[in-house]
């Protein structure tokens, strides 16, 4: 039973990928030349949501709270999948500055007429979209809009009429907002990954070892080579958390070896590079505490297997969370392992592991 609610939660974020909107064409127009505005600002994975107070302490706030805020997948201790910040529109005129967030989301039950919100949003998206709401659908739809009050902003206006309505919009567009908020966010998540540039030394040395393109950033260093099982583990420690990549090339036998267990295996007899100061220290996979969760995807082209769970130190007191991604070379008939995981006691990991694992989606053959 302790798996349901982390199974529920996977199967929604995995269906994320591969939803589509339901949402209409943007109705707020781009800025016009030569109107300038500031631009938005607000960290990756952080939301603006405006709402009247009373509409969000109610049902409809707790209904987006279970969505928006459910835990993001294997994390050693909860973690949100977005960070959610409410405001009124009151709120929102008193403090103007906040109308700069990146990501806006507009929550409007367009049956209460005495609603500041439901008010803005009538005026924004003009009497022929209201009309269609009306007159067609499900009595609930989610419209775009971008730059309303700030350049590279995106507004995501939730309309339901009635709070029935809204809630059943809210869980029936969750998937394809929060993949339109995380397509956006990627830019973000890039930017800090790479500050620094690449390590272009690293990329050819990774390319003469295992035949793989990876772009791998400027702070990474080579922690230690295994020439006897090709395994390679790359380290960077110059920021608040410690990022690892580990690479490693086998042969393809089978297709057993590209099944939740085969991952499993693969991972667990090459991890046990990483060790501590600590005597006979090792690190695998721990499926006890939380699940290994694992699908098939295709990535840059390639089949890929990939499996996400958390790692801890046998014999000492360390753990973290962990991406792998098993990729297939058809062309040579070999597998090439790579693996991201995080070390950061004490700190939130979410975004550090959203960073390794877009330097590991960057791969190719």
């Amino acid at each position: 039973m302790k798996y349901l609610k982390i199974i529920a939660i996977l199967f929604v974020l995995a269906f994320i990928a591969s939803c589509k909107s339901e949402s209409a064409q943007p109705s707020v127009a781009p800025i016009p030349a030569g109107n300038k505005k500031a631009l938005a600002h607000g960290r990756v994975n952080q939301i603006l949501v405006i709402a009247d107070s009373t509409l969000w302490k109610g049902p409809v706030g707790d209904s987006f709270f279970y969505y928006f805020s459910a835990p993001y997948i294997l994390l050693p201790q909860p973690e949100p999948i977005f960070d959610v910040v409410q405001m009124s529109p009151e709120e929102l005129a008193a403090q103007p500055l906040k109308k700069e967030f990146r990501t806006v989301v507009i929550l409007a039950d367009l049956n209460d007429e005495n609603s500041n919100t439901s008010r803005m949003v009538r005026a924004d998206l003009g009497p022929e979209k209201l009309s269609e709401l009306q007159q067609k659908g499900k009595g609930f739809n989610v419209t775009t809009g971008q730059d309303k009050w700030a350049t590279k902003q995106q507004l995501f206006y939730v309309n339901g009429l009635g709070e029935d309505k809204l809630k059943a919009c809210i869980a029936a567009n969750f998937p394809a907002i929060a993949r339109k908020i995380s397509e956006r966010d990627q830019e973000v998540v890039k930017s800090t990954a790479y500050q620094g540039g690449e390590n272009s030394t690293l990329e050819a040395d990774v390319f003469a070892k295992f035949n793989l393109k990876i772009k791998i950033p400027k702070g990474f260093k080579q922690a230690k080579y295994d020439g006897n099982s090709n395994t390679l583990w790359l380290r960077s420690d110059e920021r608040e958390f410690i990022g690892n990549v580990i690479i490693h090339k086998l042969p393809y036998k089978d297709k057993s070896q590209l099944t939740k267990a085969g991952i499993k295996k693969i991972r667990n007899s090459v991890t046990g590079i990483v060790t501590t100061d600590q005597p006979k220290t090792y690190m695998r996979i721990n499926d006890v505490d939380l699940p290994l969760f694992v699908e098939n995807k295709t990535m840059n082209d390639i089949y890929t297997v990939q499996a996400k769970g958390v790692w801890d130190i046998v014999n000492d007191f360390m753990g973290g969370p962990f991406v792998s991604n098993l990729l297939l070379n058809t062309k040579t008939n070999e597998l090439v392992l790579v693996d991201g995981f995080v070390f950061a006691p004490g700190k939130d990991k979410r975004n550090y592991m959203q960073e390794l694992e877009y330097v590991i989606s960057t791969v190719g053959f």
